[in-house]
């Protein structure tokens, strides 16, 4: 996974219509592609899981550079839209904006934690 280099990730929870799953999928792919549109500086990547004990629910998660990307594509018009059309197909929609506070990484059989700083974006 791409890492956010200012600490700042998108995260969403979809509670999809039942039935909807596949036109659902196929939302959020096109989401993500005006997502591209309306910040093409952006290096990032999108990721969409789906519960493997209740199909119909989602999360989606990404790393951005900055507080400004995500302002910047969540006002984009085209992108709202996709926005509101994958919405649509769900009963339930929680999209929001959060940065890094901590992280724990496995380096073999050790496993290490830290508090995120904010400036430097490291450990």
């Amino acid at each position: 996974m791409a890492e956010a280099a200012g600490g700042f990730y998108t995260l969403a929870r979809w509670q999809v219509r039942p039935g909807n799953e596949e036109a659902f999928r196929e939302a959020w792919h096109a989401m993500g592609d005006a997502f591209a549109v309306a910040v093409p500086d952006a290096r990032s990547e999108g990721t969409l899981i789906q519960s493997l004990t209740e199909p119909t629910t989602f999360y989606s998660f990404g790393p951005w550079e900055s507080l400004q990307q995500i302002e910047r594509v969540r006002a984009d018009p085209a992108a709202q839209e996709k926005m509101k059309a994958a919405m649509a197909l769900c009963t339930e929609a929680t999209p929001g904006a959060y940065r890094i506070v901590g992280r724990v990484v496995a380096e073999g059989d050790r496993w290490s934690s830290g508090r995120y700083r904010q400036e430097s974006g490291q450990l």
